[in-house]
């Protein structure tokens, strides 16, 4: 099974936990096979044990009765019987026939398996009479006492290191399926995110990895505990009544198909179960992420009754598989083993009724009703965690399509530093087959130049720069080339090429933690730099109204701090990690006009020694560009200086007298 193959990946990192566990749960079986047979031995060989025959004999260190001495090792003396009638002792000399027996005081009569009445005379023994017979039992039976418990505390100890052991594999298997997931994560192509929604891939990690601990649980159960509790129960029933044990075997092949109905039907529902549970995640994912647009459109209700559509899908799902588990699962197998349990009891009444010189002990029925209740148990367990399996195997399959997707190369080598030269050749791209949204794009751009880029919404654009931080690359079907220093970039890995680029977005990246923690995300710089590189650029303000300075804590997505602070953050972090070749993508779209002059002083700041591109929505952003480039609908419509495109009259001439026309 593939699932196991994937998961045991993990758990032999753990072998040696796997052999405790494995060995603790041998042992704990062994003291099951026990148990019952020294609880046999105490009800039938001790406790009833007086009533096996009693001889006369001469030494007086054995039993005293009635001026003699009995024992019951030594048969060539006369026999003495003692017989245990509704809680009364009796005694009679001689032995007595087999039968149902009455007594009426004086006598016991016997009525034999053939019908016959026979007739013996008895007398009822006193209490010390009766400690004087059981006085042989005492140490033997004190001894098995001392071993029961002996055993039981064995059992506790053996059950709680095999318990916490596995506790130990599954949670570290958990552990680094998590790490496993979150570094593939990284390394996923973004075509990935553009079909899985971020609350559905979260579940995935947080939850769906629950899937390989019940799947490593339910095997431990069903393959090792349950294979060995049936191999062991049906050792001490051959033990006990072979033939019995023979006939159990005949419900093995109704089981089987039993079993194979009932997973044909789950194995659908646990699909749909773990689906469902995913989608009210991704729901409560954009519900969390959108509160504050629900809350301004008073949609409320209505996203109310679309979770509620969710909810109940989920509901409904999980309400088949209940009614599934009630009507053939493991709550069917409980009335089954009831059924079996009086079939023993009835099986042994009817041998004692109808053989003659057959006897049938509570301790025998007794040990083979734990043997076979030891039988049932793995069955239950069958169907109880098949449900449970079922769903792992699912949900482990769900965490592996991110564990094992396919991932981009994260090698990583130290290269120098680039130039800048930038050469786009002949760029075709499309993100669907035969729709392409670049058409044979050509643009070079120098080191150390800024060069804006504009058009309006679907121009392609965001392409070009996806396409140059290799978001994405060239597939079959895409022609062109990508050129850095002279170099094709798709040569190196992608991790070892972005070492020197560097992006601010529209919407910029704030973490949890500090301004600091924010701006060097990841490189080992003095906090003297940072503050430096943040005053340089215009933000000097926002340390110094802050009363901890860059050392401010940052709330999630940077919710107590303003855009413009926001932005200049991720302009320090750009300066921070010095990067040849700096990507702006609409970074000054949703800001003021005070905001802009500020950004401006600081982009004027960044570009420095670097080659810079912007997208730009406010074109007043990139006047002093070197080149702006016009695309639109795919092509390379224009290329020039801010004051050539406004003499040519054409489109981003168009573009700029709509954004100063109220000016």
């Amino acid at each position: 099974m593939r699932q196991i193959k994937k998961v045991w990946r993990y758990i032999r990192r753990y072998k040696k936990l796997l052999v405790i566990s494995i060995t603790c749960m041998l042992i704990v079986q062994l003291l099951g096979l026990v148990a019952p047979l020294i609880v046999k031995s105490i009800l039938d060989d001790q406790l009833v044990g007086i009533t096996r025959p009693w001889y006369e004999t001469t030494d007086s260190s054995h039993v005293a009765y009635n001026g003699k001495y009995y024992t019951q090792d030594d048969p060539s003396g006369n026999q003495l019987t003692i017989v245990i009638l509704n809680g009364e002792y009796l005694a009679i000399d001689g032995p007595i026939e087999l039968g149902q027996q009455f007594f009426d005081g004086s006598q016991l009569k016997v009525v034999t398996f053939e019908g016959n009445e026979v007739f013996y005379d008895a007398v009822r023994l006193e209490g010390r009479e009766v400690m004087n017979f059981y006085s042989p039992f005492i140490q033997p039976v004190t001894i098995l006492l001392i071993l029961l418990f002996v055993r039981y505390v064995l059992h506790i100890i053996f059950l709680y290191v095999q318990r916490i052991s596995t506790a130990y594999i599954t949670t570290n298997v958990v552990r680094d399926a998590r790490s496993d997931a979150v570094r593939a994560l990284q390394r996923m192509p973004m075509t990935y995110f553009e079909y899985e929604p971020a609350g559905k891939v979260a579940n995935r990690i947080i939850t769906d990895v629950n899937g390989m601990i019940n799947l490593f649980s339910t095997l431990m159960n069903l393959l090792l505990n349950a294979s060995l509790s049936v191999i062991f129960a049906y050792v001490g029933m051959f033990y006990l009544d072979s033939s019995l044990a023979l006939m159990t075997f005949i419900a093995f092949p109704l089981i089987y198909v039993w079993l194979r109905v009932f997973v044909s039907h789950l194995n659908n529902i646990a699909k749909r179960v773990s689906e469902s549970a995913s989608m009210i995640t991704a729901k409560l994912n954009e519900i969390i992420n959108g509160v504050n647009i629900l809350q301004i459109f008073n949609y409320q209700q209505e996203t109310e009754k679309e979770f509620e559509v969710v909810s109940n899908e989920y509901r409904r799902e999980q309400l088949k598989e209940q009614k599934l588990h009630l009507t053939i699962g493991w709550n069917m197998i409980r009335l089954v083993g009831l059924m079996v349990t009086a079939l023993i009891i009835g099986y042994f009444g009817y041998q004692s009724l109808t053989i003659s010189g057959f006897i049938i002990s509570a301790g025998t029925i007794y040990a083979y009703n734990d043997y076979l209740s030891r039988l049932i148990e793995p069955v239950q367990t069958l169907f109880r965690e098949f449900g449970n399996l079922q769903m792992a195997l699912v949900r482990t399959d769900r965490i592996f399509t991110i564990i094992d997707a396919e991932q981009e190369d994260d090698s990583y080598e130290l290269i120098p530093r680039y130039k800048g030269d930038i050469k786009f050749e002949n760029l075709w791209f499309s993100y669907i087959k035969d729709k392409p949204v670049l058409l044979g794009v050509n643009l070079d751009i120098p080191a150390g130049s800024m060069v804006g880029v504009v058009g309006h919404t679907g121009s392609g654009k965001s392409t070009l720069m996806n396409l140059l931080l290799r978001f994405y690359d060239l597939k079959d079907g895409d022609l062109g080339n990508i050129y850095v220093d002279g170099k094709e970039i798709r040569e190196l890995s992608k991790r070892t090429y972005r070492q020197h680029i560097g992006i601010i977005l529209q919407d910029p990246m704030i973490y949890t933690g500090t301004i600091a923690s924010n701006i060097k995300f990841g490189k080992d710089v003095p906090d003297s730099e940072v503050e430096n590189v943040l005053r340089e650029i215009g933000g000097g303000y926002m340390i110094d109204k802050l009363e901890n300075g860059i050392h401010h804590e940052v709330y999630r997505g940077g919710g107590n701090l303003s855009v413009g602070e926001k932005q200049l953050i991720s302009f320090a972090r750009v300066v921070i990690h010095n990067p040849s070749i700096l990507i702006m993508d609409e970074a000054t779209a949703n800001i003021d006009t005070e905001t802009e002059n500020l950004i401006q002083t600081a982009l004027n700041k960044v570009k420095e020694g670097r080659t810079t591109i912007v997208i730009a929505h406010r074109l007043s952003t990139i006047k002093n560009a070197n080149k702006i480039v016009v695309l639109e609908n795919g092509l390379k419509v224009e290329e020039g200086t801010h004051d050539e495109l406004l003499q040519n009259d054409k489109q981003y001439a168009g573009i700029y007298r709509s954004q100063t026309k109220n000016v």
